[in-house]
């Protein structure tokens, strides 16, 4: 993998919490929460998009590879989300757990748009 790729990764992560952090000033955890994949899939995409323009005609199966850098993405984002809720949630009186199936949901979602920002990127550079 290289700094290209991962750089493509943690600009989806790191889109999809911030995002997530400025909603939460004035929503509700929660909420925020049940919005998530929807950043997640505008990050996905980008993540997608990014990749291809780093990488142009460096990867051999554009395809598999944004989608495999997606589901990492979703992954990662559910991590740190998990992780941000975990150590921040009894400071704010908000509990909410995440389970295996938002996992699913955030690695579907990153998965497929990723592919398609990568599909998008490949159209726009001709490759």
């Amino acid at each position: 993998m290289t700094i290209a790729a991962i750089k493509s990764l943690f600009i989806g992560v790191g889109g999809s919490l911030i995002l997530a952090v400025f909603c939460s000033t004035f929503i509700a955890t929660d909420k925020v929460l049940f919005i998530l994949p929807l950043f997640i899939a505008f990050n996905g995409a980008m993540t997608g998009y990014r990749l291809v323009e780093a990488l142009k005609t460096g990867i051999m199966n554009i395809p598999l590879f944004s989608f495999v850098l997606g589901v990492g993405t979703g992954a990662l984002t559910f991590v740190a989300v998990n992780f941000a809720i975990n150590f921040a949630g009894p400071f704010m009186g908000d509990i909410v757990l995440l389970n295996i199936y938002d996992l699913f949901i955030y690695m579907i979602v990153s998965g497929i748009t990723s592919y398609l920002g990568a599909k998008l990127a490949v159209r726009y550079f001709n490759l």
